[in-house]
Order: structure tokens, then C-alpha cells, then sequence
């Protein structure tokens, strides 16, 4: 979540409510952020999703469509750029 917001935009904990997510960010070996993703894309459509993971991309991880696979550690342009993409192009206000 601290990256997300050094980035400038708002991270949303697991906890929260469907509704108003425009990316999501998940490690695809947690199972429980694989479900609340699933939850939000069944909610609000094609949610764009980027995975944040030590493992390689895989049919688990390809299932999710991310417009970004980041292997951990990542530098921060990687997160900034995979962000970018998913928000389609729109800059952090």
C-alpha cells in the first residue's frame, strides 16, 4: 500500500467495500486478494489487475489477464509504469 500511495494515488484495503476500484494490485499466491480481485472484476467489469509476485507468471496468474506481472523486488518505475497502464494512461492527481 505505501507504494501505491507514494505514487500519488489511493490504495483501498482488502477490507473494503466493492465498488469504486480502478486497478487492482495482488500477490497471486495469496488467495484471499485472488478472490476480493475476482469479487471486484465480478462487481465493476474488467478491473485491470497487476501482480506483484517472486514466482513467474503461470496459469493461476494468466487466468487473472494483469496488464503487468512485476517480479519482486521491483524498483519503483516498474509499479509507477504497470500503474499507468492499468489507469490507461492517466497520471496520479
Amino acid at each position: 500500500m505505501l507504494i501505491v500511495t507514494g505514487l500519488g494515488h489511493e490504495a483501498v484495503a482488502d477490507d473494503a467495500e466493492l465498488g469504486g476500484v480502478e486497478a487492482i494490485v495482488l500477490e497471486p499466491a495469496h488467495a484471499p486478494s485472488v478472490e476480493r480481485a475476482q469479487a471486484f472484476r465480478a462487481l465493476s467489469g474488467d478491473v485491470p489487475v497487476i501482480c506483484a509476485s517472486i514466482d513467474l507468471p503461470n496459469g493461476g496468474t494468466r487466468r487473472l489477464e494483469p496488464v503487468a506481472h512485476l517480479m519482486k523486488p521491483f524498483a519503483l518505475p516498474e509499479m509507477k509504469a504497470a500503474l499507468t497502464t492499468a489507469l490507461g494512461g492517466q497520471k496520479a492527481p
